[in-house]
């Protein structure tokens, strides 16, 4: 129960009756150690948590997940929820057995080290190899313990605030952002994958139209993923949603979205999205859109009702199916494995920014409140630089100013 001396070495030379004493002197003080850490725990709430902190970074952990205080139930998206689960699940089973009072920051940065490593794997032959590095996962359960350690020392427990104030002043390299784009050309040859494969019968053909319309939405109007296709999340009661999203409940899920049938009357599509309720709603003229409308139009009228990404039996399609699928297609259509779905949003802002859009206009098409936020979606401004440093070359090669003799 956390008693600060777990080893005691005794004199040397000392007789029966010396050792017997300080047994004794040492007995009695870890019984009053026990007593009060029983009393601090029956002046604590019962209710609150089943479990009960023994010191260690487990309990820490599920406290942190079982307190009805803690963001982890209430907050935050059933999808962030996930990955909070995938992170304390890296940190239960690799270090939940260290007592936090016995950690230092060494140690923590020395988990950060282990984390990050990339993972195992066996050939066929036995041998061994390690993939790429996972920083994002060695980050993100870094700032796990760091977020556990201060909600348990909210709860005031010493030793949590103690190792969270020193760990405030460490810093882990975290992943860089992201440079990979879904652009034009990738897209085309999606579609054109997608419609490959329905016609030799590898996917649906339904299947296929969403999928392109959800790509193409993405990549055109610039939009997340989230916002295209909707979510999925357990039904609750008295939950609350973001002005203008439509509600479809099915027994205990709830979906909620902004792209429906019912919302683009006569092509046009009035929306706030996910992540834009303090501001204006924006509106797009579908039929302007030339990977898109042509797509939209396709839908058999019988189906323009609800959502208009739909997976199996009408649904709105969910999440895992919607990757899934993305990925069938874009091999097909040998879309590099590292560029993703989300990355069409980058993709359009990237396109626009070479067109001569001012990036304030393009801030806005990406519904950014901050136009710094808008830079880590212009993945090409290391292209310009180069493009810019050759058109200087020419130039004084023109002038006669090259620098040869």
């Amino acid at each position: 129960m956390g008693f600060p001396d777990t080893c005691i070495p005794l004199p040397p030379g000392a007789t029966d009756e010396e050792i017997g004493e300080l047994c004794r002197g040492y007995t009695a003080q870890l019984r009053q150690h026990i007593e009060a850490e029983k009393k601090k725990l029956e002046t604590s709430d019962p209710s609150l948590t089943k479990t009960r902190y023994d010191g260690t970074i487990k309990a820490a952990c599920q406290i942190y997940q079982e307190h009805p205080n803690s963001a982890f139930n209430h907050g935050i998206s059933d999808t962030t929820r996930r990955g909070y689960l995938a992170d304390l699940k890296v940190i239960i089973e690799s270090v939940g057995h260290r007592r936090v009072k016995g950690c230092t920051t060494l140690d923590v940065e020395a988990w950060y080290r282990e984390w990050r490593k990339g993972a195992e794997y066996i050939d066929d032959d036995g041998t061994a190899w390690f993939g790429p590095e996972r920083i994002a996962r060695a980050h993100n359960a870094v700032a796990m313990v760091r977020t556990v350690l201060r909600f348990m020392a909210r709860l005031r427990h010493p030793d949590c605030k103690l190792l969270a104030e020193e760990l405030a002043k460490v810093k882990f390299e975290r992943e860089g952002a992201r440079e990979q784009e879904l652009t034009f050309q990738h897209v085309r040859d999606f579609i054109r994958a997608a419609g490959e494969m329905a016609d030799k019968d590898l996917i649906p053909r339904d299947r296929a139209l969403y999928l392109s319309i959800a790509t193409a939405a993405q990549f055109e109007l610039m939009l997340r993923q989230g916002d295209i296709i909707g979510k999925w999340q357990p039904r609750k009661e008295g939950a609350k949603f973001p002005r203008g999203v439509e509600l479809l409940h099915l027994d205990k899920e709830t979906w909620s979205g902004f792209f429906t049938w019912e919302k683009i009357p006569g092509w046009r599509w009035r929306t706030r999205t996910s992540k834009s309720k303090y501001r204006a709603a924006v509106e797009f003229d579908l039929q302007i859109y030339d990977l898109l409308f042509p797509l939209l139009d396709q839908v058999p009228m019988e189906e323009r009702t609800g959502a208009i990404i739909k997976g199996e039996l009408g649904l709105p399609i969910r999440y895992r199916t919607f990757v899934k699928a993305f990925r069938k297609i874009a091999q097909f259509a040998n879309i590099p494995d590292e560029v993703w779905s989300m990355d069409a949003r980058a993709g359009g802002a990237g396109e626009a920014d070479e067109a001569g859009v001012d990036t304030t206009l393009i801030s806005a098409g990406l519904t950014h409140t901050n136009v710094t936020t808008t830079g880590r979606y212009l993945r090409r401004r290391a292209k310009k630089i180069v493009t810019i440093a050759e058109a200087r070359k020419q130039s004084r090669v023109a002038g006669g100013e090259d620098g040869t003799a």
